[in-house]
């Protein structure tokens, strides 16, 4: 249909959106006994009193009983239908109707008879008791604006409104009589006009069509978007693709406090929602019951009032209006919004415009930069945290939480590794993937290389790498233990016939062989008396002159003759020595070394067979050589206890090395594996496992452990490298994350509740411009309130800087929107509430007239309905048609958002049941009730004797007895023992509702002290039907099914409205009215009936049913986490009750079942830091709002870091134990795992101090965080972390 349509296709399509208001009682009045209650001869006395303002009793007005008795059923239902009004479209219907004006008219063609009241004067209803009602007249009188507009537009006359106030006050107190006169003569001129002096209470609104064709923009984007939706789809269908809006998202973490403007908290749904406002974008936000509707739409319009916009705030219903009012004003925001209603006469405005300007006048700027820079760098500090502890390192492939998993899993086996080595840098990049070695190491177990028994073989350490080499060695060992022995015992007789000692070592008998060869070589030149004395002077005087110099002898010629002479007597006859200098040198070096051995003071003495001993000797030495070279250090054992011997086998004790040779000989078996063991050290010595393999040999580590000892060795090495570069690792504990966590809490929730002051500075701002740049406007609006008549009308001729500075936020029904707000003011922003049960016609003209639209609602709770003013429900003219929901007509046209947290859930299983109505999309934290009291929340009162008989032609059995008394003990027992909690009964079906309603009248004389708790003015009681339930919200809900079983105890399967088409958005109504407590009252159990039978929404509470009286299952899934079970089975150990992964949100809900009952002790909610989830989180919801949110349902929250319950898990366990008032723990109970890191705090944990929403410390001062005192960061002032002292 393209940006514009004609006038008649806009009005047709408006005509199929369904109807408006039904009858137009103030132009198409017929009163009549069952309408109205008329008052025009009412007596006297009551009259008088009525008419001056008093309550007035209706007993004192109609004081025949003839005309009491309908004036009294009347009144009921003129008060129904005031209330229901009220609260579902927003509007005040009850009026007193003084006069009453009727013609004829031609309407389409026909003759028409018109019936309008002349004044209207509100009234208030009240039931005095079961048997009277008080009225009284509120406020001054109004003349009828429809009537005045159709005399105008019909018949030219225009008539004079102040004549008629003047006329009608012409005495002290209201009299229509002079006014209806007034009329007549006003209205002589038009034929057929009869007006009459009438004074009747009944149901009268001003409802101008909201979707009034001649103010709509049909260019309007969304508009336009709906006219081609219902042109091409009617409406219904598949829509056309929604193009997505381009907004780039930042997480909270990425956000600058001082850009960000909260004045209440948002979680992250919320906070998507809020990024599109900002942006400008119109949208859909679907708002399941209790996710946060109402503070959603706060933020949002404090979002759009921040930016200067005005914003108006479409509420239908009236609850839902105040608690947006309620909730701004406990902000300290109420004076921003501008309230559309009856009630707001010119003085409220007035009122109201007063105290906006005064609040732009005293707002003062939150100086915040101290604080902001505080929550940035702790932010910065726990984001980054966790980012270390996940984070995997390229090098290794893994991360410090991960190393701190897999220790905590090695710690826990039985038996535990316990290897205390660390590895190097180097080894550990070089054995990343670990399997190979993993496998080397076993093998090399499996082969002996880790126990003592084998270092105790004389192979151990031997280098032989293949069966070849074992086989050489052993014939090499074996020849040897043959020879060396024969070899000993001659060098034994050689030693006693050379009188000298045996040498201790092979290599002394070496030496020993060779001087004996010597000897023997000299003994062939020289005498042996040659040996009897020191030869040193015949050498020098058988030495060169040269020789003498440089060693300095001096000898004379004389001497030296005689001193030849000498030494040539020495030499042998026949023998010729061509060197004597040198001989004799000889001589005395093996003179010297013969007296290091010799036994005796003989001549050294040779035995013969010398040559062919020392070729022996020369043979076995090089075969020893040989074999020392295959044992290497293992030599070092031979002779020495500590290894620390001689490496050379010819240099260690003789007899220790034939002894050894002689094991070697006999010890073959070792040798069939020691070649493989010893290519397997050799690999894992050169992969830097060494030490490794020094400390499993140690403590003979067997083979199927071996991989747990290097898995912990390189794990723990990891961990320790990890951490010692990583600055927040290795800078953090336990407590100083507690403490840091602390510290953000609180100055986020600073940052939060400052949120409301720095808009009343923004909003101040630009008041203070706007004086300067709208000079005119000031003047007027200084004239208006001084002197004037404040209307909404006149505000809005202003002009908006000025306007939007004071009352940025309008709030109203659609219905009372167009009559109130000139057509021509325009808005920057609507937000819908509850678009679901608002109609598209009554919702098009607010749209129309907003640049951008959000719109919030609910798609489960069906559709909206029609509704009439008139109580008669005979008034209306035609059958109603099903209005369209705007909710579901703008969701066919604009993007959609969702929230998905609830809030307001009463029973973890319920919200389960209800997730499966929206596609299991909704999040709820649990409840610790539900884990240690179950039922407190939802609880089920099965009704035995609730039986009864089906009504003719029906197939189920209606609002047994025994069901409907029940449910009036309920009451009552509700207003004894908690009488400040709102109650309200939402019954199956309307005949159980009108049973329950007269049987708790029937029952309030018993009960006089209830009186009060049935006439409190806020959210008061209320018995209604499941179908009229969806404005109905309170503190404690009793849904009463009204369903029964036959006297023989036979269930139906017929639920009424439950098990029809909308049988599911019944069952969301019904579950959802409870903030706190829901009771279902049934006398039908899910075992009485057959699954087969029963459909939709009556399915859905038999689920819930069932669910509430059967226990609650726990998780019996392990744990991934090992550190988490570790702590866990010690509490478990301690008599604690654990249930792991509860509800998905906890990693243990902990509580002592055997706690005192009269100072219970709240639950623990323990939450890692080290999971996934933990990870993806915001800092502010994982450390803020889930904390506070967990403590508000009856938990206390307990983070668990990862760091501090790997370095000592034992305290932990401690701590809570102790919190928990639990048993102490036996010696035995827990072991000890061992492998803990190094170098960490050792402080007890003061896990649960205090809770986490912070408490008053008025001793705090704000020069703490760095402002000075007169920064008035009263917030500031009153809260602190508990770290403080």
């Amino acid at each position: 249909m393209g940006t514009e349509a004609s006038g008649s296709a806009i009005a047709d399509w408006l005509e199929k959106l369904g109807p408006g208001a039904g009858t137009d009682t103030l132009l198409r009045f017929a009163g009549s006994s069952s309408n109205s209650v008329e008052v025009t001869h009412a007596h006297p006395s009551g009259l008088a009193q009525f008419m001056a303002g008093r309550r007035t009793r209706l007993s004192m007005l109609l004081r025949d009983q003839e005309v009491f008795a309908p004036g009294l059923r009347t009144a009921r239902g003129l008060r129904a239908k005031i209330r229901e009004l009220a609260d579902e479209r927003g509007i005040d219907v009850g009026y007193l109707a003084a006069g009453l004006v009727s013609w004829r008219a031609t309407v389409d063609g026909r003759s028409e008879q018109l019936s309008a009241p002349v004044m209207l004067v509100r009234v208030s209803l009240a039931a005095r008791d079961r048997d009277d009602f008080e009225i009284q007249l509120l406020g001054r009188a109004e003349v009828n604006p429809v009537l005045v507009r159709y005399f105008k537009e019909h018949h030219g006359t225009a008539i004079d409104v102040e004549k008629l106030y003047a006329a009608a006050y012409m005495i002290a107190r209201f009299d229509p009589r002079q006014a209806m006169d007034e009329l007549r003569r006003q209205l002589a001129d038009v034929p057929g006009v009869v007006v009459e002096h009438r004074l009747l209470v009944s149901t009268f609104a001003d409802v101008a069509d909201p979707a009034d064709p001649a103010t709509l923009d049909t260019a309007h984007p969304v508009v336009s978007a709906l006219l081609k939706d219902w042109e091409q789809h009617d409406g219904v269908g598949t829509p056309e693709p929604v193009a997505e809006p381009d907004v780039d998202v930042k997480t909270t973490d990425e956000r600058d406090p001082a850009d960000e403007l909260l004045v209440l908290d948002a979680d992250a749904s919320q906070q998507a929602v809020l990024d599109l406002v900002e942006a400008g974008e119109s949208f859909v936000v679907s708002a399941p019951p209790g996710t946060g509707q109402t503070q959603t739409a706060i933020n949002a319009a404090a979002v759009l009032a921040g930016q200067g916009k005005r914003v108006l705030v479409v509420a239908e219903r009236r609850q839902t209006a105040n608690e947006l009012v309620h909730r701004l004003a406990s902000l300290g925001l109420d004076s921003l919004a501008l309230r559309i209603a009856p009630e707001v006469d010119a003085e409220a405005l007035r009122r109201q415009l007063t105290k906006s300007i005064l609040r732009n006048e005293r707002a003062e700027e939150s100086r915040l930069a101290k604080a902001h820079q505080t929550l940035k760098r702790h932010r910065h500090a726990l984001r980054d945290h966790v980012s270390s502890l996940h984070n995997v390192r390229e090098r290794w492939g893994c991360s410090p939480y991960q190393a701190m998993q897999e220790l905590a899993r090695l710690t826990s086996l039985t038996p535990a590794p316990s290897t205390s080595v660390r590895l190097k840098r180097s080894v550990l990049d070089q054995i990343v993937a670990r399997d190979e070695t993993r496998i080397k190491l076993r093998r090399a177990a499996e082969v002996g290389a880790f126990e003592q028994s084998v270092t105790r073989s004389p192979w151990y350490g031997a280098r032989l790498r293949n069966a070849k080499e074992a086989e050489d060695a052993y014939e090499l060992a074996q020849r040897l233990a043959e020879d060396l022995p024969r070899l000993l015992e001659r060098m034994q007789r050689v030693a006693e016939h050379s009188q000298i000692k045996p040498g201790d070592s092979f290599a002394q008998w070496g030496e020993q062989l060779d001087l004996l060869v010597a000897v023997r070589e000299s003994l062939d030149k020289f005498e042996p008396d040659v040996f009897d004395r020191a030869v040193d002077d015949l050498i020098a005087a058988t030495a060169s002159s040269s020789w003498r110099r440089e060693h300095g002898v001096e000898m004379g010629s004389v001497t030296r003759s005689r001193l030849r002479r000498v030494a040539k007597e020495y030499i042998r006859p026949g023998v010729h020595i061509a060197d004597l200098h040198t001989s004799l040198q000889h001589v005395q070096q093996q003179r010297a070394a013969w007296k290091s051995y010799a036994t005796s003071q003989r001549h050294p003495a040779v035995p013969t067979g010398l040559l062919e001993l020392n070729r022996h000797y020369r043979d076995a030495q090089d075969r020893l050589e040989q074999l020392g070279r295959v044992l290497g250090d293992a030599v070092r054992s031979i002779g020495s206890a500590d290894g620390t011997g001689t490496p050379d086998l010819t240099r260690a004790p003789i007899r220790d090395v034939v002894a050894h040779v002689q094991r070697l000989a006999e010890d073959h078996d070792a040798l069939q594996s020691l070649p493989e063991r010893t290519l397997l050290v050799e690999q894992l010595t050169e992969a830097g496992l060494k030490d490794l393999m020094a400390d499993l040999l140690e403590r003979e580590v067997p083979a199927d452990q071996v991989g747990h000892e290097l898995e912990l060795a390189w794990w723990q090495s990891v961990l320790e490298a990890m951490i010692s570069g990583d600055d927040y690792l290795a800078m953090s504990d336990g407590y100083q994350l507690r403490q840091l966590e602390a510290e953000y809490r609180l100055v986020d929730n600073m940052h939060i509740a400052s949120g409301a002051a720095r808009l009343n500075w923004k909003l101040a701002q630009r008041w203070k411009a706007a004086l300067l740049d709208h000079r005119a406007g000031s003047r007027e609006l200084k004239g208006m309130l001084r002197d004037g008549e404040p209307s909404v009308a006149a505000l809005a001729d202003l002009g908006a800087p000025l306007v939007n500075s004071l009352v940025p936020l309008w709030i109203g029904s659609p219905l009372m929107i167009p009559s109130v707000v000139p057509a021509e003011t325009k808005f920057d922003a609507v937000i819908l509430l509850d678009a679901d049960a608002l109609s598209l016609r009554s919702a098009v003209g607010a749209i129309s007239r907003s640049e951008q639209v959000i719109a919030f609602g609910d798609g489960k709770l069906g559709a909206p309905t029609t509704f009439s003013v008139s109580v008669d429900p005979t008034a209306s003219l035609r059958a109603p048609r099903t209005p369209v929901s705007t909710f579901a007509a703008l969701c066919r046209v604009l993007p959609v958002r969702g929230l998905d947290t609830v809030y307001r859930g009463v029973d973890d299983g319920l919200t389960d049941v209800l997730g499966e109505c929206y596609g299991s999309q909704l999040h709820r934290l649990p409840s610790a009730t539900n884990l240690t009291d179950p039922g407190q929340g939802l609880h089920v009162e099965y009704v035995q004797d609730g039986t009864g008989l089906p009504d003719a032609g029906a197939e189920s059995v209606e609002s047994t007895v025994a069901e409907v008394q029940r449910v009036v003990d309920l009451v009552f027992a509700h207003i004894r023992r908690r009488p400040g909690k709102s109650l309200a009964v939402v019954a199956g079906n309307q005949r159980h509702a009108t049973r329950i309603a007269e049987a708790i009248q029937v029952q309030l004389p018993n009960y006089p002290w209830a009186e009060e708790f049935f006439h409190r003015d806020d959210e008061r009681f209320q018995v209604s039907t499941i179908q009229r339930s969806r404005t109905v919200v309170r503190d404690a809900v009793i849904f009463a099914l009204g369903y029964g079983r036959t006297p023989h105890g036979k269930a139906v399967h017929e639920f009424g409205g439950l098990s029809g088409p909308r049988g599911d958005e019944l069952f969301v109504t019904a579950m959802t009215r409870a903030r706190e407590s829901l009771t279902i009252v049934t006398a039908v159990r899910a075992d009485d009936l057959d699954p087969e039978r029963v459909t939709g929404g009556a399915a859905r509470l038999m689920q819930v049913v069932a669910g509430a009286e059967a226990p609650r299952p726990g998780s019996d899934a392990p744990l991934e986490d090992p550190l988490v079970a570790d702590l866990r089975n010690r509490l478990v150990a301690r008599g604690a009750s654990v249930e792991q992964r509860y509800r998905g949100e906890l990693d243990l809900a902990i509580w002592n079942p055997r706690g005192d009952a009269d100072e219970p002790v709240p639950p623990l909610a323990v939450v890692s830091d080290g999971t996934q989830e933990y990870a993806q989180l915001s800092v502010r919801y994982r450390s803020r709002q889930r904390p506070q949110l967990l403590e508000k349902a009856g938990w206390r929250y307990v983070p668990l870091w990862t760091i501090d319950v790997f370095s000592d898990p034992a305290r932990i366990a401690e701590a809570l134990a102790e919190y928990l008032n639990l048993p102490a723990a036996q010696e035995d109970d827990v072991t000890e795992p061992a492998g803990r890191p190094s170098g960490r705090r050792a402080s007890k944990p003061q896990l649960v101090a205090e809770p986490v929403i912070p408490k008053a410390a008025g001793e705090d001062d704000p020069r703490s965080w760095g402002e000075t005192a007169e920064d008035r960061d009263s917030w500031l002032q009153e809260q602190r972390p508990p770290h403080w002292g």
